[in-house]
């Protein structure tokens, strides 16, 4: 057999590595125009929305659409060339489609030229034909995209302040309402943009931190109204999260003036400070209209386009292009590259490169895996530019802070894709494979590297581009899930015993279903030991034959996630012909029928009388719900009893952050069918808070305070025992979330495991939280349930 190789390429695809399957992902990227205006953002249920429906209604006044923002879509793995997109600036603006293969996929939304920070999307799960609709909203520590006010009189500066989330700053975006030169025409001036560290007096005093960027060309006024951004690699414009800064702007010539957009300070958070042409100055309480994007989702960019003019000067046609430079984060996220291509080529969306990342420099072993970038960009007919993109999963490509790699670009295009192309003026395809990349552009430059030239030549100048890094290692991360249980009484056992006759126990949660008369559901303690609780699926008295079990239905859940099923089966007959159990999914939420088509089964175990464990490929819900099924079927019941067994079931989001970054929380809790209301609660409801999820939380600290009969539990500064239990649930181990358990104003919990895991640390932060139980203590964070013995 012929093994077919790219021409000097070292790209092998093997049928292991592709994709089968294809996808479209589409959307908008959007940002509320100042913070209170949050709430008027579209959900974001990952149902696709028809986008071009005749009258449909325009975005409310207080979102503005994100143009320009440069999408791409990367399959795990090798040999699958990403998807590209770029969000439009007609209507809908904002909007961007991507399709193309199935599979795990990682999303990358950025812009170093238009207001948007880096947003990456992990474990984005797809199957074939599925359409996944997407909101992209970036996260920034001060955004306020208001322009309808602005300055009345000219100022040479202006300082915005802000309080940081991350710990550098990597961009500042900001809108003027006039150039300061000649407003509609077409002058233009250079603009210098600066962060300062709050201090004592006036911001036109405080300490400057890292360098300052120019912005050159800035050219507004009338109906020019533009994005002007600065940029900075990570750790040049060092943060503190917590801490009080201000964004300076003026003038690169001295004396002269320019006029900004700005809205009054409603939050009386931030304000701004301005120093007049003609001597008015002094804090005027307002907001500038302006984006400040720092290190704050658990990305970096150690290699930043820093100065924002695009396009300016080739670097040289070649195949192989690439850049050395200092990584910061643990594993490689993605990577823009902006480039053209030969006229008599086909358009830039046509044009692919393979990715490698060299250890030490380039020439270095290749790290991690090779993968295939897209172009995306402009095409006139006989020129073409744009940039090549793509995104990579955690761990992909595993860096090391503080070494030196090089980022490799190679074109693959081939005789195949290049023979026979003709542009509009008749210029016939010369076969040459190669692209063009940009210089960057002056006076930015990267000390720490330099490009190279088909992998030999120092060229002596820095490539134009961008490169985004994982702050953590994010290990194991295809598994990652959320700590919380998306099932009522997931671990079973709550419920009521009865230990003479299992059939008559009562389990909360879970509903019988049986296709079989015969069919007994037990809920029982499991012995010899007794410790913990279980269901069964077990024959009837005098029956001949079985087929039944639980099922629960979970609602309130998005078709934007994806959420894995997981739990332990014991069967006391290995699955034959005659004897099986299974567990099921519907992704439509249908609990009423166990036969239903919709139903995906897996059938186990492969051994009996031992707890084998289960666990389901990521699930995307057809709508709002998941039904979970757990079944047995014996066709005779001769021989050796048949017994199902089933315990320690959990449904968990998976996590589609970055390593590293604050787990989402769920806009309400699930839905799950339940006689609790808020005005059942012992403790009365606080204002705000709303009473659903307040309801979802003390059910479930009840059902954790009735696993732990005479034993100690958990307190703080002399609160009942509940309110200890919710010192452990809250999302980050910090005294501020303590202090809000304590008011009463916890939103959602997660899981007992989670809790636990987490305990001792909450000891430290909060020394009057006694009484950690050494048996909690010990519970492992991956268990769905306390003291589990060996199987």
């Amino acid at each position: 057999m012929k093994t077919r190789r790219l021409a000097s390429v070292a790209v092998v695809l093997s049928l292991s590595t592709l994709a089968w399957g294809q996808v479209q992902f589409l959307g908008r990227a959007l940002h509320p125009r100042f913070p209170e205006a949050a709430d008027k953002l579209p959900a974001n249920t990952g149902v696709a929305e028809d986008y071009f429906a005749p009258g449909r209604a325009g975005d409310p006044a207080e979102i503005m659409a994100l143009c320009n923002v440069r999408c791409f879509a990367s399959v795990d793995g090798p040999g699958v060339e990403a998807m590209a997109a770029r969000t439009w600036e007609m209507a809908p603006s904002g909007w961007y489609r991507m399709t193309g293969s199935a599979g795990r996929t990682t999303l990358l939304f950025t812009g170093p030229s238009v207001f948007m920070a880096p947003t990456v999307f992990t474990n984005v799960y797809t199957r074939h034909g599925q359409t996944i609709d997407r909101k992209v909203v970036p996260r920034f520590d001060y955004a306020v995209l208001f322009m309808g006010a602005w300055d009345d009189k000219a100022a040479t500066d202006y300082y915005q302040t802000f309080t940081s989330t991350g710990t550098s700053v990597t961009q500042v975006g900001f809108r003027l309402a006039t150039d300061g030169v000649d407003g509609e025409g077409p002058g233009s001036q250079t603009l210098l943009v600066s962060v300062h560290r709050q201090g004592p007096g006036t911001p036109d005093t405080w300490e400057r931190i890292g360098t300052v960027v120019p912005v050159p060309n800035v050219d507004c006024g009338g109906p020019k109204n533009y994005d002007w951004v600065a940029a900075w690699n990570s750790g040049e414009v060092p943060t503190e999260p917590g801490k009080v800064y201000a964004v300076h702007v003026k003038a690169e010539k001295e004396g002269n003036s320019f006029q900004a957009f700005w809205r009054p300070n409603e939050t009386k958070t931030n304000d701004c400070y301005r120093i007049g042409s003609k001597g008015q100055t002094g804090w005027v309480g307002r907001n500038l209209c302006m984006v400040v994007g720092t290190d704050n989702s658990g990305l970096v960019t150690p290699y930043n386009k820093r100065v924002q003019k695009e396009y300016v000067e080739f670097a040289g046609f070649a195949r192989k292009w690439s850049q050395t430079y200092v990584a910061q984060g643990r594993s490689l996220a993605g990577a823009l590259l902006y480039m053209a291509n030969s006229g008599v080529q086909p358009s830039v969306a046509r044009q692919r490169a393979v990715v490698r990342v060299r250890e030490g420099g380039q020439d270095g072993p290749v790290v991690g895996v090779e993968k295939i970038a897209i172009g995306n960009g402009i095409h006139t007919g006989d020129a073409s530019w744009g940039v090549y993109g793509l995104a990579y999963s955690p761990g992909e490509v595993p860096l090391k802070p503080g070494k030196t790699y090089a980022i490799e670009f190679e074109s693959i295009e081939n005789y195949e894709s290049l023979h026979g192309y003709v542009n509009i003026k008749g210029m016939v395809s010369d076969d040459k494979p190669g692209f063009n990349p940009y210089k960057k552009a002056a006076p930015d430059t990267y000390e720490k590297g330099t490009a190279y030239k088909n992998g030999r030549d120092d060229a002596g100048f820095d490539l134009d581009m961008q490169i985004i890094e994982y702050q953590h290692e994010g290990k194991n991360w295809d598994k990652a899930v959320d700590p919380q249980n998306l099932l009522v009484n997931g671990d079973m056992e709550a419920g009521e015993l009865d230990e003479e006759n299992p059939a008559n126990g009562k389990v909360k949660g879970w509903r019988t279903f049986f296709s079989n008369p015969g069919t007994a559901h037990h809920f029982l303690a499991d012995p010899p030991e007794k410790k913990s609780k279980i269901l069964r699926v077990t024959a009837g008295k005098d029956a001949k034959a079985v087929d039944g079990g639980y099922v629960q239905k979970v609602v309130g859940l998005k078709r934007l996630d994806t959420y894995r099923l997981s739990g332990t089966v014991r069967s006391s007959w290995s699955l034959d012909i005659e004897h099986y159990c299974q567990v099921g999914y519907d992704p439509t939420g249908q609990g009423s029928d166990p036969k239903a088509p919709t139903i995906v089964w897996e059938t186990l175990p492969g051994v009996h009388s031992i707890w084998v464990d289960y666990n389901s490929d990521p699930i995307r819900p057809a709508g709002d719900s998941i039904s979970v099924w757990l079944r047995a079927w014996a066709k005779s019941t001769a021989g050796t009893p048949f017994k199902a067994d089933f315990d320690g079931f959990s449904l968990r989001r998976v996590r589609t952050e970055v390593p590293g970054a604050a787990m989402q929380v769920s806009e309400q809790a699930p839905a799950v069918r339940s006689a609790s209301t808020a005005a059942d609660l012992k403790t009365s409801l606080p204002p705000g808070v709303d009473a659903a999820r307040w309801a979802a939380v003390n059910r479930r600290v009840d059902e954790l305070i009735a696993q732990l009969p005479k034993r100690e539990v958990m307190t703080g500064k002399g609160r009942p025992s509940k309110l200890g239990l919710l010192y452990l649930m809250v999302d980050r181990e910090s005294q501020g979330m303590l202090d809000l358990a304590d008011a009463g104003l916890v939103p959602i919990i997660k899981t007992i495991a989670e809790a636990c895991n987490r305990g001792h640390r909450v000891v430290q932060h909060n020394p009057e939280a006694t009484g950690l139980s050494p048996a909690i203590s010990r519970w492992s964070p991956t268990s769905t349930r306390p003291n589990r013995q060996p199987r």
